[in-house]
């Protein structure tokens, strides 16, 4: 009787044991209490990332979830060294023969951050998706084959994606982006925007009181560029396509045209102001106004 007693007993401790070991191989969290503005250093590798304000708060919290994935599987170092925070999470390094097949719909491993709307940020994604909302600071986003989605960041930007499309919607301040191998699409009101594709469309929407603080300049090897600028900027425009169309209905004031193999308008929008370059090596240039 002692035996079953006993026999029973390590059963029902292991059944209470078991939620928790599979959760801790599913799931992790930790909170960091800050006193001021963070500095965050944020490295995935075969993750999504999901970085969101909390406003004013004064903590940040980082959760990871596994779907049909193990967490022992991955690599997870974080420390805190004031208000400065390093979080990494990468998968392990499998020595010898090893088959994996990646089910995108099945399984996945997720990194969500939320912190304080004002912060100065790096961070850095590889084979997984990279999202930010609602940040404002000085901000650094690099993404290795995964799609970027950034919105309602303030500050300076600074974007790059080596393998995937990257869409910026109501940004403000400046931004510095370049990308290979994937679609660019920017909406927002900028002072200043320096943007170079190597493979893919450029879309670029400024929104209404946009002023160009400084030169700047949008540029791509290979894809077409389409801009729509709002009728009040000001702006001393050099418009170039090597094997391609220009295709402008804004109401320039032009210093230049030249047609044949390559085509360049130069011009004045407004009272003219700050250069605004923009060229394509293979496509077509399309502008219009808001």
């Amino acid at each position: 009787m002692k035996f079953l007693a006993q026999t029973a007993s390590l059963a029902a401790a292991a059944l209470i044991a078991l939620p928790a070991s599979a959760q801790s191989d599913n799931h992790w969290e930790k909170t960091y209490t800050i006193s001021g503005q963070p500095t965050l250093s944020l490295v995935t590798g075969d993750s999504n990332l999901t970085i969101t304000s909390c406003g004013q708060c004064e903590t940040v919290k980082i959760h990871v979830d596994a779907t049909n994935r193990k967490l022992s599987d991955y690599r997870l170092e974080e420390d805190q060294s004031g208000n400065t925070i390093h979080f990494s999470l990468k998968e392990k390094v499998h020595v010898g023969l090893h088959f994996s097949v990646n089910w995108r719909n099945s399984s996945s491993v997720s990194v969500q951050v939320e912190t304080p709307a004002n912060l100065t940020l790096h961070a850095e994604t590889a084979d997984g998706d990279l999202k930010a909302y609602g940040l404002k600071g000085a901000i650094s986003l690099q993404s290795a084959d995964g799609h970027q989605t950034i919105a309602d960041v303030t500050g300076t930007l600074t974007i790059q994606s080596s393998d995937g499309s990257v869409d910026l919607r109501n940004i403000a301040g400046t931004l510095d982006a370049h990308t290979s191998d994937g679609n660019l699409n920017v909406s927002g009101k900028l002072d200043r925007l320096n943007i170079h594709t190597s493979d893919g469309s450029l879309t670029v929407e400024l929104a209404s009181g946009t002023t160009l603080k400084s030169d700047s300049s949008l540029r791509s090897s290979d894809g077409s560029i389409t801009i729509r600028l709002p009728k009040d900027l000001s702006a001393n425009l050099d418009i170039s396509s090597s094997d391609g169309k220009i295709d402008s209905s804004l109401p320039l004031t032009l210093d230049g045209f030249h047609g044949g193999s390559g085509n360049s308008i130069k011009g004045k929008l407004n009272a003219g102001g700050a250069l605004f370059t923009i060229h394509t090596s293979d496509g077509s240039v399309h502008l219009s106004s808001l």
